[in-house]
């Protein structure tokens, strides 16, 4: 039986209630495909910077590289502006990693109206392409890898 390694990043607000339910879907599939997980869990958020000054401590991502995957939930937390989770946690998430999309498959379920007219379930099957290293999560002007031989 394999064995991955996550990272488990709560974060703030429905994070919290999301990444829970999140990782009992993962470990349904674990138990139907034969695949077992170990989680280590990292109290790095809003609410942890509003309490310490930090999104995470310095060494963090030396932390995240031992692991097969990092589970990351939605971070937010009244009084912290966007710009610290985005620059003290996220972007240093996605670009040490090179995380560069954010897939969201969108399938349509019996029993959910739809707003397309007319719509049956089967009918809407696609994913959203999300780019994380672009717009507000990138310096413009092709920066990105600055330092790096990229």
């Amino acid at each position: 039986m394999n064995t991955y390694k996550i990272a488990v990043i709560p974060g703030d607000g429905i994070g919290k209630e999301v990444v829970p339910e999140g990782l009992r879907v993962l470990e349904a599939a674990g138990r139907r495909f034969d695949l077992k997980f170990s989680f280590a869990h990292f109290d790095w958020s809003c609410e942890t910077y509003a309490n310490t000054g930090k999104m995470m401590p310095a060494d963090g991502l030396e932390q995240l590289r031992p692991f097969d995957a990092i589970f990351l939930g939605a971070v937010g937390y009244p009084g912290v502006p966007d710009h610290i989770s985005l620059w003290g946690l996220l972007i240093p998430i996605r670009r040490n990693f090179q995380q560069y999309v954010n897939l969201r498959p969108v399938r349509m379920l019996e029993g959910i109206n739809s707003p397309l007219k007319n719509a049956k379930p089967g009918e809407i099957d696609f994913c959203v392409v999300r780019e994380n290293n672009e717009g507000e999560y990138s310096d413009i002007g092709g920066r990105i890898f600055r330092d790096t031989e990229d």
